[in-house]
């Protein structure tokens, strides 16, 4: 987890060690207009394997298919301009979210983005994204501020809007470690 990758990025509860992909523990809040995410996940594959993925921004959507493109739109050595279109629905409310992402490669599995309001479908972004190596699989965690410009439904909109939030949290960290295997395969 393209800002947009949105929190599109991370997967499911209650996997053993050795299973695939896993959410160790999660915290959604929305207050203020922001919602807040905080994930710690885990991931069969090396550091190097998944900051080579969370980087490679022209194919986020195969992480995710919720995230319809994702491009570089300029690239200056560690700092990164990046357009990512996503599409998701609440209750019976659909909408495709723009997002122009200034994507920070820190260096030591640390990656920040910082959304662009003036191009953007979001008022206010950022993520936060810190590997670290844990036996043969990566330590995921992921920290993320949003806030919509968009309208959500009052009252039951947030609620449900933060249960899609980790459900695209899901798919994209089973995406992630998918590309892994692939690439592992393709290697073969």
């Amino acid at each position: 987890m393209n800002q947009l990758r949105w929190s599109a990025l991370l997967f499911g509860i209650g996997a053993t060690f050795s299973h695939a992909a896993e959410v160790l523990q999660h915290e959604i809040t929305f207050k203020d207009k922001h919602y807040v995410l905080s994930l710690d996940m885990r991931v069969n594959g090396t550091v190097d394997q998944v900051y080579a993925i969370l980087t490679d921004f022209d194919h986020f959507k195969t992480l995710n298919n919720s995230i319809k493109h994702s491009q570089l739109l300029f690239n200056n050595k560690h700092v990164s301009t990046v357009e990512v279109i996503a599409e998701g629905c609440v209750l019976l409310f659909c909408k495709r979210v723009k997002q122009i992402q200034i994507v920070t490669e820190q260096g030591n599995g640390k990656i920040d983005s910082i959304t662009d309001p003036d191009d953007s479908d979001i008022a206010y972004g950022e993520a936060h994204w810190q590997l670290t190596n844990d036996g043969k699989q990566t330590k995921v965690q992921y920290r993320s501020d949003y806030v919509p410009k968009f309208w959500v439904p009052p009252i039951i909109g947030p609620a449900i809007l933060k249960s899609r939030l980790l459900e695209e949290a899901q798919k994209t960290i089973h995406g992630i470690e998918a590309r892994i295997k692939a690439e592992k395969s393709n290697a073969k």
